[in-house]
C-alpha cells in the first residue's frame, strides 16, 4: 500500500485556504458545514462502542461518539472530512483502537493523514515551535495548542523535519 502523504497535504492545504485557517484550533465544524455536512454526536450502538465515527454521504452527516474528548471528536471529524475531501465512498468507521499504519486500509490510513494534515499542518506547527520556543518534545504542550489527541501530535512531530 502506497499512500500519496504530499498529495494529501496539498489537498488538506487547499482546503485550510478555501475556508481562510491559518491558525490552531482548526475549525473542522465550520468546514464540515461549508461542505454541506451536519455533525451529529450520537451514543454508539452496543457492539459498536470502540467505534470514534463515520460518514453517510447521502444524508450529509457526520457521527461521532457523543462521550470522546474534544481532542478526539476534532480528529474524528477531521477523519471524516478526509473520506469527503478524498472522495472515498461511504467508508466503514474509524475505530478508537490502536493500530500501526500498516494494519489500516489505504482509505483509512489516506484519512488519517488527511486529518493530521488538516489539524497540524507543518507551517503552522512550526511556526508555534519557533513562537513559544518549544521542542519536538513538548508534544503536550503542542496538542493543547492544536486542540488534538496528544499521540496524533507526537506522531506529527516525530516526522517534522
Amino acid at each position: 500500500m502506497i499512500i500519496d502523504h504530499k498529495s494529501i497535504e496539498y489537498r488538506a492545504l487547499e482546503v485550510l485556504e478555501a475556508y481562510k485557517i491559518a491558525q490552531p484550533v482548526v475549525d473542522v465544524r465550520k468546514i464540515a458545514q461549508g461542505e454541506g455536512y451536519e455533525i451529529k454526536e450520537i451514543t454508539m450502538p452496543s457492539g459498536y462502542e470502540e467505534v470514534a465515527g463515520f460518514h453517510d454521504q447521502d444524508k450529509k452527516v457526520i457521527y461521532i461518539a457523543a462521550d470522546d474528548s474534544p481532542p478526539r471528536k476534532l480528529f474524528t471529524i477531521a477523519h471524516e472530512l478526509g473520506h469527503v475531501f478524498l472522495g472515498h465512498p461511504n467508508y466503514s468507521v474509524l475505530f478508537r483502537l490502536p493500530k500501526k499504519d500498516a494494519e489500516y486500509s489505504e482509505e483509512e490510513s489516506a484519512a488519517n493523514s488527511f486529518a493530521a494534515h488538516l489539524l497540524m499542518p507543518t507551517f503552522m506547527v512550526q511556526k508555534y515551535l519557533d513562537q513559544y520556543n518549544l521542542s519536538k518534545s513538548d508534544y503536550k504542550k503542542m496538542a493543547e495548542i492544536f486542540g488534538v489527541p496528544m499521540s496524533s501530535m507526537q506522531h506529527t512531530l516525530a516526522y517534522l523535519k
